[in-house]
C-alpha cells in the first residue's frame, strides 16, 4: 500500500515479534515507516490499451474498447456512474485525462415537457470528468464539465452532493471566440492539481477554478460520468 506525503506516517501491522511465555505465544505489532511519493514521480499511468487490474467499479457500464475507456449508460436515472483505482491512494497529486460525451440525441425534438428538459439537460447538467481524493463511492471531489455551458468543482460528502458547489463557472468565463460551449464528440483535456487544500482545475490547459477546501486530503482517484455515456482516451496520475 503507497500513500502520499501529505497523509502523514501510517503504521502497518506486518512485522510481528514472537514471545514465548511457557505454552503461550503472543504477537506484538511493530511499526513500519510508510513509502511515500517524491516530486517528479509518476503514480499512476493507463492508456486503456489493456485491462488493468488497478481498476474498481462503482456505478455505470464501463467497458475497455478501441484505447478508450468507455462508460455506456445514458441513463437519465444514473447519477454518478464511477470507476475508480483501486491503489495507490493519493493525495497531492496532478491528475490528467481527456473526455468526450457521446450523446445519442432523437432526431426530432419537440416542445414536450420531456423534450424541454432533456434539452435542459444536455446544456447546463450532463458531464464527465475527474473524481479524485475519494474515501468510497459516497465522499469525494468531483471535477467534470456541466453540460454545454460549463463545469463544476464540488464534493460528495455522505452520499449527498454538497448544496454550494466549490465552483460552477459558466463556459464563458474561460473560453473565448469561436471555442465557447462544449460540443458533443469534441475531445476536452481535464487536469486536477490537489495540493494540501489548494485546488486547481483546467480544461484545455486553461485555468478554470482555484478553491481552498480541506474536506478530504487523501483517497482514490478516478473517471465520473453524470446522465451521460462518455469515452475517456487516458489517465495520469503524478506528483508535479
Amino acid at each position: 500500500m503507497t500513500l502520499s506525503k501529505s497523509a502523514g506516517t501510517v503504521v502497518f501491522a506486518i512485522s510481528v515479534a514472537m514471545l514465548q511465555l511457557g505454552c503461550a505465544t503472543r504477537v506484538v505489532e511493530v511499526p513500519v515507516v510508510e513509502q511515500v511519493f517524491v516530486s517528479g514521480q509518476v503514480v499512476f499511468t493507463d492508456s486503456f490499451d489493456t485491462v488493468k487490474g488497478e481498476w474498481q467499479q462503482a456505478s455505470g457500464v464501463w467497458e475497455t474498447a478501441g484505447g478508450m475507456l468507455v462508460q455506456k449508460s445514458d441513463d437519465p436515472r444514473q447519477m454518478n456512474s464511477l470507476r475508480f483505482i483501486q491503489s495507490p491512494r493519493s493525495g497531492d497529486v496532478t491528475i490528467e485525462t481527456s473526455v468526450r460525451i457521446r450523446l445519442d440525441q432523437p432526431a426530432n425534438l419537440t416542445n414536450s415537457a420531456a423534450d424541454e428538459e432533456l434539452k435542459r439537460s444536455w446544456r447546463f447538467i450532463i458531464g464527465a470528468g475527474i473524481v479524485f481524493r475519494m474515501q468510497d463511492a459516497q465522499n469525494y471531489y468531483m471535477f467534470r464539465l456541466a453540460g454545454e455551458e460549463g463545469a463544476v468543482l464540488g464534493r460528495m460528502v455522505g452520499g449527498q452532493w454538497n448544496e454550494k458547489d466549490l465552483c460552477n463557472p459558466r463556459v464563458r468565463d474561460f473560453l473565448t471566440g469561436a471555442r465557447i460551449g462544449f460540443r458533443p464528440d469534441n475531445w476536452y483535456r481535464l487536469k486536477v492539481e490537489a495540493y494540501g487544500s489548494r485546488i486547481t482545475t483546467y480544461i484545455n490547459d486553461e485555468p478554470v477554478c482555484t478553491v481552498s477546501d480541506s474536506t478530504f486530503s487523501i483517497g482514490q482517484t478516478g473517471l465520473a460520468t453524470f446522465r451521460t455515456a462518455a469515452e475517456f482516451d487516458r489517465i495520469h496520475v503524478s506528483i508535479k
